[in-house]
């Protein structure tokens, strides 16, 4: 439904195991492409390896030789962040200067997620700490690489970070809107930041029972399955996503093209400081976008699950979606291809929404041989075409938050 202030999404920037940049991963997408193995990047060493998706590697300085100065000190989610943002800014046509940089907003997704690089550091120099760089001091901020994207893209209107574990980008996303609909700014970009593990998280997150379990190590490629009965935990991926959102109007002006709209949203808490879903704070949310964009649940023809794999947080959601009527929506889970990027996770989600949304087709749920409920419309090993007005995105995380994204078609 058209309003009179509405929030348009008019660029895209992505980088992920499986593609770096916005064609690159469409592709990746439709074909089912992973990229899961042991974890290999320094500081994730344990005991025994760790399974996950890592992006290959990249030198984003030699691809952005105009903010090399700035990346050189700068963490691997703050470069790949500004990689990323990169992309986005030329996508929404940003880069003429047509729009008034005091009007541009910027909110980052993700708290504690430079982990790996501070680890590095401590490691480097325990034992001459007198010579630790100065700019360390700025890494322990989780304004970080918010500052560092401001500085390489000139945004001068409100930004900050936020945090909301693995639902942080779309939060992000949340508050890149609300800025808009506030009058506050034109354009908001919200970037759903790489979570940078160093080792102690994996430990901590696989002690926890939330990261997956050794059952998989000799066959990585199966590790990841979301909705399946073999599901045995979350599988880490590295990722940043990126949005531009603007106020329609303002797109339509300066003729930028619209990938979708964001027609609604939900976001609760469910009172919970542990790991355990809420069945009904996810009911709460996906209700409360529906209202707020004014559709029935018959309208909705594709959600985007959160699925992680975890055994209870599969059970859950499915529980949840049948219960606010979704039961007859394309289902599938685009972890199953990226693993669980975390704090980027919403946006990185939002995007491959837009994508299937744009190209008319719903991805592969990697691994989904057998699920774990067969009512369900679900998009198994292979991509199939669709034909997408409305969706909506899931992401849920510790600390019991609670979102979803209801995105139209432009």
């Amino acid at each position: 439904m058209e309003r009179e202030s509405s929030v348009d999404i008019t660029g895209m920037g992505i980088v992920t195991s499986i593609g770096q940049g916005v064609t690159a991963f469409k592709e990746a997408l439709f074909s089912g492409k992973t990229q899961f193995d042991d974890l290999k990047r320094p500081g994730r060493e344990g005991a025994k390896p760790f399974i996950g998706a890592e992006i290959p590697e990249i030198d984003v300085r030699s691809l952005l030789p105009e903010y090399s100065s700035l990346l050189r000190t700068a963490s691997w989610s703050g470069q790949i962040a500004t990689l990323a943002v990169s992309e986005a800014w030329q996508d929404a046509q940003l880069v003429n200067g047509n729009v008034n940089p005091e009007r541009i907003g910027l909110v980052v997704g993700g708290s504690n997620v430079q982990q790996r690089h501070q680890q590095e550091i401590w490691q480097r120099y325990q034992s001459r700490p007198q010579f630790l760089r100065p700019t360390y001091g700025l890494t322990v901020w989780d304004t970080d690489i918010m500052g560092l994207l401001s500085q390489c893209f000139h945004v001068q209107g409100e930004g900050y970070s936020v945090g909301g574990a693995s639902a942080s980008g779309a939060v992000a996303i949340i508050h890149a809107a609300r800025q808009i609909l506030m009058g506050i700014t034109d354009v908001s970009i919200a970037v759903g930041s790489l979570f940078d593990l160093s080792g102690y998280e994996c430990h901590g997150l696989t002690n926890l029972g939330a990261m997956g379990s050794e059952r998989f190590a000799d066959r990585p490629d199966l590790a990841c399955r979301p909705f399946d009965q073999d599901h045995d935990g979350f599988i880490y991926g590295e990722g940043c996503g990126v949005l531009v959102l603007e106020r329609s109007d303002h797109a339509q002006q300066r003729g930028a093209v619209s990938y979708g709209k964001l027609m609604g949203w939900g976001f609760n808490l469910d009172g919970n400081r542990s790991p355990e879903p809420s069945q009904k704070g996810e009911e709460r949310a996906m209700n409360t976008a529906l209202a707020m964009a004014e559709l029935k649940p018959e309208e909705i023809s594709y959600l985007n699950t959160h699925g992680t794999s975890s055994p209870l947080g599969d059970k859950t959601e499915v529980a949840a979606l049948k219960s606010v009527g979704l039961n007859h929506c394309l289902v599938n889970s685009t972890k199953s291809l990226t693993g669980h990027c975390l704090t980027a996770a919403g946006v990185v989600e939002a995007i491959a929404t837009l994508l299937q949304m744009n190209h008319s087709f719903c991805h592969p749920t990697h691994n989904l041989v057998n699920p774990i409920d067969y009512t369900l419309s679900w998009v198994k090993e292979t991509a199939i075409q669709a034909e997408i007005k409305y969706a909506i995105s899931n992401s849920f995380a510790f600390g019991g938050i609670n979102t979803a994204l209801l995105i139209g078609k432009s």
